[in-house]
Protein backbone atom coordinates (compact mmCIF):
# COMPACT_ATOMS: atom_id res chain seq x y z
CA UNK A 1 0.00 0.00 0.00
CA UNK A 2 1.37 3.37 -1.06
CA UNK A 3 0.18 6.87 -0.17
CA UNK A 4 0.71 10.27 -1.75
CA UNK A 5 3.30 12.29 0.13
CA UNK A 6 2.45 15.23 2.36
CA UNK A 7 5.37 17.61 1.96
CA UNK A 8 5.74 20.70 4.14
CA UNK A 9 6.83 23.45 1.75
CA UNK A 10 6.30 26.54 3.91
CA UNK A 11 5.03 27.93 7.20
CA UNK A 12 2.78 30.98 7.32
CA UNK A 13 1.00 33.12 9.86
CA UNK A 14 -2.60 32.23 10.61
CA UNK A 15 -4.67 35.29 9.75
CA UNK A 16 -7.69 34.04 11.69
CA UNK A 17 -7.53 36.05 14.90
CA UNK A 18 -10.20 33.87 16.51
CA UNK A 19 -7.96 30.81 16.36
CA UNK A 20 -5.41 29.78 18.97
CA UNK A 21 -3.22 28.38 16.17
CA UNK A 22 -0.69 31.06 15.28
CA UNK A 23 1.15 29.24 12.49
CA UNK A 24 -0.05 27.11 9.61
CA UNK A 25 1.83 24.64 7.49
CA UNK A 26 1.69 24.90 3.72
CA UNK A 27 1.54 21.30 2.54
CA UNK A 28 1.88 19.82 -0.92
CA UNK A 29 -0.07 16.67 -1.67
CA UNK A 30 2.42 14.95 -3.97
CA UNK A 31 1.20 11.95 -5.97
CA UNK A 32 4.41 11.55 -7.97
CA UNK A 33 5.84 8.45 -6.31
CA UNK A 34 2.59 6.48 -6.08
CA UNK A 35 1.64 7.38 -9.67
CA UNK A 36 5.06 6.43 -11.03
CA UNK A 37 4.96 3.15 -9.11
CA UNK A 38 1.62 2.24 -10.73
CA UNK A 39 2.83 3.23 -14.20
CA UNK A 40 6.09 1.31 -13.82
CA UNK A 41 4.23 -1.78 -12.59
CA UNK A 42 1.83 -1.66 -15.53
CA UNK A 43 4.62 -1.25 -18.08
CA UNK A 44 6.47 -4.15 -16.49
CA UNK A 45 3.34 -6.31 -16.73
CA UNK A 46 2.94 -5.55 -20.43
CA UNK A 47 6.60 -6.31 -21.10
CA UNK A 48 6.40 -9.66 -19.30
CA UNK A 49 2.95 -10.91 -20.25
CA UNK A 50 1.58 -8.68 -23.03
CA UNK A 51 2.95 -10.72 -25.92
CA UNK A 52 3.73 -14.32 -24.88
CA UNK A 53 6.91 -15.79 -26.36
CA UNK A 54 7.75 -12.49 -28.04
CA UNK A 55 10.58 -12.30 -30.57
CA UNK A 56 13.34 -9.74 -30.16
CA UNK A 57 11.67 -7.56 -32.81
CA UNK A 58 8.35 -7.77 -30.97
CA UNK A 59 9.99 -6.86 -27.65
CA UNK A 60 11.53 -3.76 -29.23
CA UNK A 61 8.22 -2.82 -30.86
CA UNK A 62 6.28 -3.26 -27.61
CA UNK A 63 8.71 -1.06 -25.66
CA UNK A 64 8.35 1.63 -28.34
CA UNK A 65 4.56 1.52 -28.04
CA UNK A 66 4.66 1.67 -24.24
CA UNK A 67 7.04 4.62 -24.34
CA UNK A 68 4.64 6.58 -26.54
CA UNK A 69 1.60 6.12 -24.29
CA UNK A 70 0.43 9.15 -22.30
CA UNK A 71 0.20 7.35 -18.96
CA UNK A 72 -1.01 10.47 -17.14
CA UNK A 73 -4.11 10.82 -19.33
CA UNK A 74 -7.03 8.84 -17.84
CA UNK A 75 -4.85 5.95 -16.69
CA UNK A 76 -4.70 7.03 -13.03
CA UNK A 77 -8.04 8.87 -12.80
CA UNK A 78 -10.48 10.63 -15.18
CA UNK A 79 -8.36 13.40 -16.72
CA UNK A 80 -11.34 15.77 -16.91
CA UNK A 81 -10.83 16.25 -13.16
CA UNK A 82 -7.17 17.19 -13.30
CA UNK A 83 -8.16 20.76 -12.44
CA UNK A 84 -9.38 19.54 -9.04
CA UNK A 85 -6.03 17.97 -8.16
CA UNK A 86 -4.21 21.04 -9.45
CA UNK A 87 -6.40 23.39 -7.43
CA UNK A 88 -5.88 21.53 -4.16
CA UNK A 89 -2.31 20.38 -4.70
CA UNK A 90 -1.16 22.81 -1.99
CA UNK A 91 -3.13 23.83 1.06
CA UNK A 92 -2.71 25.20 4.56
CA UNK A 93 -3.19 23.01 7.60
CA UNK A 94 -2.12 22.82 11.23
CA UNK A 95 0.63 20.76 12.79
CA UNK A 96 -2.02 18.70 14.57
CA UNK A 97 -3.81 17.85 11.33
CA UNK A 98 -0.52 17.01 9.66
CA UNK A 99 0.60 14.75 12.52
CA UNK A 100 -2.76 12.98 12.54
CA UNK A 101 -2.49 12.31 8.79
CA UNK A 102 0.92 10.71 9.30
CA UNK A 103 -0.48 8.59 12.12
CA UNK A 104 -3.46 7.46 10.03
CA UNK A 105 -1.19 6.61 7.12
CA UNK A 106 1.00 4.46 9.37
CA UNK A 107 -2.01 2.68 10.86
CA UNK A 108 -3.46 1.97 7.41
CA UNK A 109 -0.20 0.47 6.15
CA UNK A 110 0.40 -1.56 9.32
CA UNK A 111 -3.10 -3.05 9.22
CA UNK A 112 -2.81 -3.74 5.49
CA UNK A 113 0.49 -5.59 5.89
CA UNK A 114 -0.40 -7.66 8.95
CA UNK A 115 -0.26 -11.42 8.52
CA UNK A 116 -3.57 -12.95 9.58
CA UNK A 117 -3.96 -16.76 9.97
CA UNK A 118 -7.63 -16.85 8.98
CA UNK A 119 -9.67 -17.88 5.98
CA UNK A 120 -10.16 -15.49 3.05
CA UNK A 121 -13.51 -14.07 4.20
CA UNK A 122 -12.18 -13.21 7.66
CA UNK A 123 -8.98 -11.67 6.25
CA UNK A 124 -11.00 -9.52 3.85
CA UNK A 125 -13.27 -8.36 6.67
CA UNK A 126 -10.32 -7.45 8.89
CA UNK A 127 -8.91 -5.31 6.09
CA UNK A 128 -11.87 -2.98 6.70
CA UNK A 129 -9.77 -1.47 9.48
CA UNK A 130 -7.08 -0.42 7.03
CA UNK A 131 -9.70 0.93 4.62
CA UNK A 132 -11.17 3.05 7.41
CA UNK A 133 -7.77 4.55 8.20
CA UNK A 134 -7.40 5.43 4.52
CA UNK A 135 -10.80 7.14 4.58
CA UNK A 136 -9.80 9.12 7.65
CA UNK A 137 -6.46 10.13 6.11
CA UNK A 138 -8.23 11.84 3.22
CA UNK A 139 -10.99 13.12 5.49
CA UNK A 140 -8.40 15.08 7.48
CA UNK A 141 -7.06 16.58 4.27
CA UNK A 142 -10.36 17.85 2.88
CA UNK A 143 -11.48 18.99 6.34
CA UNK A 144 -8.37 21.11 6.79
CA UNK A 145 -8.87 22.50 3.28
CA UNK A 146 -12.38 23.54 4.27
CA UNK A 147 -11.32 25.16 7.54
CA UNK A 148 -8.00 26.82 6.72
CA UNK A 149 -8.21 27.57 2.99
CA UNK A 150 -11.35 29.62 2.31
CA UNK A 151 -9.54 31.56 -0.41
CA UNK A 152 -9.44 28.46 -2.61
CA UNK A 153 -13.18 28.68 -3.09
CA UNK A 154 -13.74 32.42 -2.84
CA UNK A 155 -14.89 32.64 -6.48
CA UNK A 156 -17.70 30.08 -6.29
CA UNK A 157 -20.82 29.99 -4.13
CA UNK A 158 -20.92 28.20 -0.81
CA UNK A 159 -22.91 25.14 -1.93
CA UNK A 160 -20.67 24.61 -4.94
CA UNK A 161 -17.55 24.97 -2.80
CA UNK A 162 -18.87 22.45 -0.29
CA UNK A 163 -19.63 19.88 -2.98
CA UNK A 164 -16.24 20.38 -4.63
CA UNK A 165 -13.96 19.89 -1.64
CA UNK A 166 -16.12 17.70 0.61
CA UNK A 167 -17.54 15.33 -2.01
CA UNK A 168 -15.84 15.63 -5.40
CA UNK A 169 -12.28 16.07 -4.09
CA UNK A 170 -12.66 13.38 -1.45
CA UNK A 171 -14.04 10.89 -3.97
CA UNK A 172 -11.32 11.63 -6.53
CA UNK A 173 -8.55 11.30 -3.95
CA UNK A 174 -9.91 7.93 -2.80
CA UNK A 175 -10.32 6.78 -6.40
CA UNK A 176 -6.79 7.80 -7.37
CA UNK A 177 -5.42 6.19 -4.22
CA UNK A 178 -7.22 2.85 -4.57
CA UNK A 179 -6.85 2.41 -8.33
CA UNK A 180 -4.53 -0.59 -8.84
CA UNK A 181 -4.35 -1.04 -5.05
CA UNK A 182 -7.67 -2.88 -4.93
CA UNK A 183 -9.77 -4.93 -7.34
CA UNK A 184 -11.58 -3.12 -10.12
CA UNK A 185 -14.91 -4.40 -8.84
CA UNK A 186 -14.37 -2.66 -5.48
CA UNK A 187 -12.78 0.55 -6.74
CA UNK A 188 -15.83 2.75 -7.28
CA UNK A 189 -17.44 1.60 -4.02
CA UNK A 190 -14.33 2.48 -2.02
CA UNK A 191 -14.28 5.90 -3.68
CA UNK A 192 -17.95 6.65 -3.12
CA UNK A 193 -19.32 4.81 -0.08
CA UNK A 194 -18.88 7.93 2.06
CA UNK A 195 -21.37 9.81 -0.16
CA UNK A 196 -24.20 7.77 1.38
CA UNK A 197 -24.03 9.87 4.55
CA UNK A 198 -25.00 13.04 2.67
CA UNK A 199 -28.50 14.23 1.84
CA UNK A 200 -30.48 13.15 -1.23
CA UNK A 201 -29.55 16.25 -3.20
CA UNK A 202 -25.80 15.67 -2.87
CA UNK A 203 -26.11 11.92 -3.49
CA UNK A 204 -28.17 12.52 -6.62
CA UNK A 205 -25.73 15.10 -7.91
CA UNK A 206 -22.77 12.81 -7.31
CA UNK A 207 -24.46 9.92 -9.09
CA UNK A 208 -25.38 12.07 -12.10
CA UNK A 209 -22.18 14.10 -12.46
CA UNK A 210 -19.32 12.02 -11.08
CA UNK A 211 -20.01 8.34 -10.47
CA UNK A 212 -20.39 7.32 -14.11
CA UNK A 213 -17.05 8.97 -14.91
CA UNK A 214 -15.41 6.75 -12.29
CA UNK A 215 -17.16 3.63 -13.59
CA UNK A 216 -16.03 4.39 -17.15
CA UNK A 217 -12.47 5.06 -16.01
CA UNK A 218 -12.19 1.65 -14.34
CA UNK A 219 -12.46 0.14 -17.81
CA UNK A 220 -9.97 2.54 -19.40
CA UNK A 221 -7.13 0.80 -21.24
CA UNK A 222 -4.18 3.09 -22.17
CA UNK A 223 -3.25 1.04 -25.25
CA UNK A 224 -6.81 1.10 -26.55
CA UNK A 225 -7.25 -2.68 -26.43
CA UNK A 226 -9.92 -4.74 -24.74
CA UNK A 227 -9.45 -5.62 -21.07
CA UNK A 228 -10.87 -9.12 -21.43
CA UNK A 229 -8.84 -12.16 -22.46
CA UNK A 230 -8.17 -13.33 -25.19
CA UNK A 231 -9.26 -10.16 -27.03
CA UNK A 232 -6.63 -8.05 -25.26
CA UNK A 233 -3.79 -10.40 -26.21
CA UNK A 234 -4.96 -10.65 -29.81
CA UNK A 235 -5.34 -6.88 -30.25
CA UNK A 236 -2.03 -6.11 -28.55
CA UNK A 237 -0.27 -8.67 -30.75
CA UNK A 238 -1.75 -6.98 -33.82
CA UNK A 239 -0.46 -3.57 -32.64
CA UNK A 240 3.01 -4.98 -31.99
CA UNK A 241 3.21 -6.80 -35.31
CA UNK A 242 2.16 -3.65 -37.14
CA UNK A 243 4.96 -1.76 -35.38
CA UNK A 244 7.43 -4.50 -36.34
CA UNK A 245 6.42 -4.05 -39.99
CA UNK A 246 6.69 -0.27 -39.68
CA UNK A 247 10.18 -0.59 -38.17
CA UNK A 248 11.33 -2.86 -40.99
CA UNK A 249 9.98 -0.45 -43.61
CA UNK A 250 11.66 2.47 -41.87
CA UNK A 251 14.98 0.61 -41.86
CA UNK A 252 14.66 -0.11 -45.57
CA UNK A 253 13.90 3.53 -46.34
CA UNK A 254 16.86 4.68 -44.25
CA UNK A 255 19.21 2.43 -46.20
CA UNK A 256 17.97 3.73 -49.56
CA UNK A 257 18.52 7.37 -48.69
Amino acid sequence: MKFPELKIVDRVKNDNKNSDTKELLVVQLDWTDIDNHKIKSRKSWYEKYGVPNATKEQEVALKQILKEVDWNCNYLYPSKYQYVFDKYSKFKTTQHYYDECLHLRKMAIDEWNRQRPFDTNVREKLLDASTKFVDLFFYMIFDSIYIYNPELNSKIDRDEAYFEHSVLLNSLMLYRFWKFQTGGGLLVDKASNFVKRYNDSIRDRFDKEVKQDLIDNVRFEPLGVEQSYPEREEQLLALVNQRVRDNKLSNVLDKTQ
